[in-house]
């Protein structure tokens, strides 16, 4: 298995040690959400889980990438393979160095997390307007933006436009993944919201 494959999992472990080195140095309850001058107006109690959590979701993150991308190289051709693999490679290691600003986010303040996810959009645009022309302007199973092709066995496909890749939505584990990805990070925002507020 190649580094590039296990690297971003192995670079997790960086901020998994810094926590329990300095686990007795987060405040109780843990700041969670900040206002608009950098104050702290939510909180989190301070549990192994709480602290573990960004960790998690970004590990849950990587995986999810990476079983989208084994689904892609089962039943697309090799040269999309190669391609989504490369576009994906910077993310993924962005992605693995974010967990470490978000884990200590309680004590270091939100910074470090802003200016980590504004560089990690750029690269992910950078990356998208760099990704090879692949899919033709048309073709069967578009309806507009969506592509919906029951004889194609394919989960992601170019899309038509040629820039990234979107899902094959006649298979219903496509919904799942697309519903997961656009309702996960609010539910998860949301809980946490309800939750730092229960505690204050």
């Amino acid at each position: 298995m190649k580094l590039r494959s296990v690297g971003p999992y192995l670079l997790l472990l960086v901020p998994a040690v810094a926590l329990v080195l300095f686990a007795d140095r987060f405040p109780s309850p843990m700041p969670v959400h900040w206002d608009a001058s950098g104050r702290p107006n939510g909180y989190f109690p301070r549990t192994p889980l709480a602290m573990a959590f960004p960790l998690l979701l970004f590990g849950g993150i990587l995986l999810l990438l990476d079983l989208i991308q084994a689904s892609g190289a089962r039943t697309g051709p090799p040269a999309m393979t190669e391609a989504v693999g490369r576009m994906l490679a910077p993310v993924r290691w962005l992605l693995a160095l974010m967990a470490l600003p978000t884990a200590f986010a309680p004590i270091w303040g939100p910074i470090p997390v802003l200016v980590a996810a504004v560089v990690l959009v750029l690269v992910v645009g950078i990356q998208v307007v760099r990704a090879p022309r692949m899919a033709p302007p048309g073709g069967e199973g578009w309806h507009g933006v969506l592509y919906v092709n029951p004889a194609d066995p394919r989960l992601v496909v170019p899309k038509r436009s040629g820039l990234g890749w979107t899902f094959n939505f006649a298979k219903p584990i496509a919904w799942v993944i697309f519903t997961v990805l656009l309702l996960g990070p609010l539910a998860i925002v949301g809980a946490m919201i309800l939750r730092a507020a229960a505690h204050r």
